[in-house]
């Protein structure tokens, strides 16, 4: 990754880095692990490591990382059209130890609070053994409901999940799933399965989209009357439904069922002071919890349902 002098004078620096991303996937056959600095504006790779049998280059040299473990490496840079510069390391250890000792030595030179995980595979054994995960991004063709609970519990310490998978089942009730704060599911529009009613009648968290979803208007209009009676979602603040093209949302017949109250410029104070929908809108609903006189508008057309929960 860098010589002993650098290393000593990142370190002197104490570079302190908003989040660090450590990224899994299979590439031509073989695992490759990613660690790369996120900020708000761009990804920043950090170091790249594929696993293979054994090392093929005669130019093989030996690498210290943290905990004084050493693995016998080859390095491989490559020059793109675009005249990027791609780099990697070629080890032939076994991963977890390779990857318990490399995060040890970044964490060593970064200085950070939060960390992302991201499985662009089917990942095989032990869940790659990282602190601090407040975010996790599963992205593959098919992923199994247990294999996501086992995530969830490995890193407890969750904020985010975003899943860009088909989920193969049903993820069971008192899976962990429905705790996490913020979920974001979408499902290639050609899959078997996608996103049903469940996904958010069993939701307990504060922020949840759902793309390529199948739902009716019955279990929207039971979505909205557990938020109005506040038998549910307690800490819901915003329900992004957005149904595959195989659905259609009747809005006329939820409109009909629920009460709702017609905006009143007389009374601003009941209104957020910016919204991104003009209003009045023909698509915006206003409704009003009965216990604590909370409020919230809810878009509605043939293919998206939004609810948005107004802050006190």
């Amino acid at each position: 990754m860098c010589s002993r002098r650098s290393k000593i004078l990142v370190k002197k620096g104490n570079i302190k880095v908003p989040k660090l991303a450590f990224r899994y996937e299979e590439r031509h056959g073989y695992n490759k692990f990613e660690v790369e600095v996120v900020t708000d504006e761009s990804r920043l790779p950090v170091t790249s490591w594929l696993h293979v049998p054994e090392l093929a280059s005669e130019e093989v040299s030996t690498v210290k990382l943290g905990l004084g473990y050493k693995a016998d490496t080859s390095f491989h840079v490559l020059c793109e059209n675009d005249g990027k510069f791609l780099h990697w390391t070629e080890c032939a250890n076994e991963p977890m130890a390779v990857q318990k000792s490399l995060q040890d030595h970044v964490n060593s030179m970064f200085h950070n609070d939060t960390n992302q995980l991201i499985l662009l595979m089917k990942y095989k054994g032990s869940l790659p053994n990282i602190t601090d995960v407040t975010e996790i991004e599963i992205r593959d063709d098919t992923v199994d409901p247990q294999f996501i609970t086992n995530v969830l519990d490995m890193y407890p310490d969750h904020q985010r999940l975003y899943v860009k998978s088909e989920i193969d089942g049903e993820i069971p009730k008192e899976s962990p799933f429905f705790q996490v704060q913020n979920i974001y599911v979408t499902h290639p529009p050609s899959r078997k399965y996608s996103c049903g009613p469940d996904y958010f009648h069993n939701f307990v968290g504060r922020n949840m989209r759902l793309d390529q979803a199948t739902v009716t208007e019955q279990d929207l209009i039971q979505f909205l009357h557990k938020w109005i009676s506040n038998e549910a979602y307690h800490n819901l603040e915003t329900m992004v439904i957005l149904v595959g093209p195989q659905c259609r949302i009747n809005e006329n017949l939820i409109r009909q069922t629920i009460e709702f109250e017609e905006y009143d410029p007389n009374e601003p104070e009941k209104r957020p002071s910016h919204f991104p929908i003009d209003i009045p809108n023909q698509n915006v609903v206003e409704i009003k919890r009965e216990t604590d006189r909370k409020r919230a508008f809810v878009y509605l057309t043939i293919g998206c349902f939004l609810l948005v929960v107004h802050k006190n």
